[in-house]
């Protein structure tokens, strides 16, 4: 799997994401669990720098007709911060108007470099009903509050928590209609993404099912402004999957943006799974 987002570009010192990772099932004891690795590099408004890399543990069970997953993801965060590419309020030049970083900036930095330890957890837990498939998940971040401040002092990250839901509804052995939505919670601030995808299934055999699909989603949160219309398409053909959205700025900062929010790339590659479900065992009829 592998992904690529660019945010704001419009703005000078953009926000630059690349991620790349993977796993795959085992059965021991016949017990599907999953094991991974994922690496993630932000560029974040031009100077700072934020490195993780996970590893990601995972169990999935079918009991009733339920289909769940549990999973949790350790890792390690390193962020940096090059101090000498800012500017600060002291280090404005009265003479010529100018800020100059060559100047003493009075800040209390002790460090450029951060590097702490992360865990994450999460669940889905979905079902089949004729026509229809719910599925809701939710996942938790920091739950080890680790300290990020670039200060000799505490800044422990809080707990991010996100809850997702998605029904999908089979028109026919071909179409598929999907609402989902995903809410994002952090202390005080929040954000809530809903919308609707449409999936064309062209073709299926025993390994993979080929399809096409798009949709549209909207992005605010609870008691603020609404942020972005965001557009999706993609493909499914055997075992790659491409997908490809945008978003359209609606915020305020539109007048900077010219409506232009971000694209996102992503390309997923899918193994076959050869793992025989059912035996058949011929013999004799007498």
């Amino acid at each position: 799997m592998g992904n690529y987002r660019s945010q704001w570009k419009e703005i000078s010192k953009a926000y630059n994401t690349y991620s790349i990772g993977g796993d795959m099932n085992f059965y021991p004891y016949n017990q599907n669990v999953a094991a991974g690795i994922y690496f993630i590099s932000d560029k974040s408004g031009g100077n700072l720098n934020v490195n993780k890399i996970f590893i990601s543990g995972a169990i999935h069970k079918k009991i009733a007709g339920f289909k769940m997953s549990l999973g949790i993801q350790p890792g390690v965060v390193i962020k940096s911060l090059d101090i000498n590419s800012h500017t600060f309020p002291n280090q404005l030049n009265w003479n010529t108007g100018e800020f100059d970083n060559t100047l003493a900036n009075n800040e209390s930095f002790t460090k450029q470099r951060v590097v702490y330890f992360d865990l994450n957890t999460g669940f889905t837990i979905s079902k089949r009903f004729k026509k229809i498939e719910p599925e809701i998940g939710a996942s938790f971040f920091h739950l080890t509050s680790p300290n990020e401040s670039f200060y000799d002092r505490q800044n422990k990250l809080p707990i991010r928590q996100i809850y997702t839901g998605s029904l999908r509804y089979f028109i026919n052995n071909k179409i598929a209609v999907v609402p989902n939505t995903v809410a994002n919670v952090t202390t005080k601030a929040n954000d809530w993404i809903y919308g609707l995808n449409l999936e064309y299934t062209l073709s299926k055999n025993s390994f993979y099912e080929n399809k096409i699909f798009g949709g549209f989603m909207w992005r605010k949160g609870v008691k603020r402004i609404s942020d972005a219309a965001i557009v999706n398409v993609g493909f499914k053909q055997n075992q790659y999957t491409i997908g490809f959205s945008y978003d359209i700025n609606v915020s305020p900062l539109k007048t900077a943006t010219d409506y232009k929010g971000a694209y996102e790339i992503a390309l997923i590659y899918t193994g076959k799974n050869t793992r025989i479900h059912k035996k058949q065992i011929p013999c004799d009829r007498y």
